[in-house]
């Protein structure tokens, strides 16, 4: 199969068109989503290692309009958010993915200004994965009687859990929730294992990630053999990250 075949076919599985890894490798199952985890290089070490990510919290989030997205012109509906995010916080927690790994600024801000690594997975397409929406003015929410401001209804819920400011939309954010019940914390830190609606596919080194290519297949292929590891470097002709061309050799295709 050549590079334009497998293009054309991530497009057709509704994927964008430069989507990074459509080079060198077909798209998932329909039934499953690629989504891209990016980190440190020694917390993705330790996701292949342990087989396990660390679940992100509402209250740790680094955008301080997480769960709070609503216009909050009445103060009454200040409060109903920040009770909201509360409880949320307090039994939900979220992995979050971008629906593609080209954005160099995916990289220096969450991939330790490129030195980090990408992990790719397969994300079942449940309704436990959600696409954020991105809005360059805050959504009004309004509250009507007393027992409507006692609680968010489910109407509304989605939305907050998905919304963010058009400023994050560099991200193409996808969102999975995750019930805090079945995580397995570890001093204060909360972990979910990969499963068959987790799966890793792809290692993706950093342009400036220093771990061995060698060792980081091995290392993978001793505990998600299906993942394929490769290394990045900046498009010369763009504004792009792209792999580097040395794909491993169970990788077949025409690259010319």
């Amino acid at each position: 199969m050549t590079n334009h075949d497998y293009e054309h076919a991530w497009r057709d599985a509704g994927y964008p068109k430069q989507m990074g890894s459509a080079k060198f490798l077909p798209p998932p199952d329909p039934k499953f989503v690629r989504a891209y985890y990016l980190t440190s290089a020694e917390h993705g070490i330790n996701s292949i290692s342990l087989c396990r990510l660390k679940v992100a919290r509402f209250s740790d989030a680094n955008d301080p309009f997480e769960l709070l997205a609503f216009n909050t012109h009445k103060h009454e509906i200040h409060r109903l958010l920040r009770r909201f995010k509360t409880k949320q916080n307090n039994k939900m927690g979220m992995l979050c993915f971008s629906e593609n790994w080209t954005d160099p600024l995916l990289w220096s801000h969450y991939a330790s200004k490129h030195e980090g690594i990408c992990l790719g997975f397969d994300l079942w397409r449940g309704d436990e994965v959600q696409k954020v929406a991105y809005e360059k003015k805050r959504p009004r929410l309004e509250v009507g009687t007393d027992q409507d401001a006692q609680s968010i209804g489910s109407g509304v819920q989605n939305p907050l859990l998905r919304t963010k400011f058009s400023g994050w939309e560099y991200e193409q954010e996808l969102r999975r929730f995750v019930d805090l019940s079945k995580t397995k914390k570890e001093k204060g830190l909360y972990f979910l294992p990969f499963d068959k609606d987790l799966r890793l596919r792809e290692v993706i080194l950093g342009e400036r990630n220093e771990c061995s290519l060698d060792a980081t297949r091995a290392l993978a292929k001793s505990t998600n053999p299906e993942a394929v590891v490769f290394k990045t470097r900046l498009e010369r002709r763009d504004f792009r990250i792209v792999g580097d061309g040395r794909y491993p050799p169970e990788i077949t295709m025409d690259l010319t």
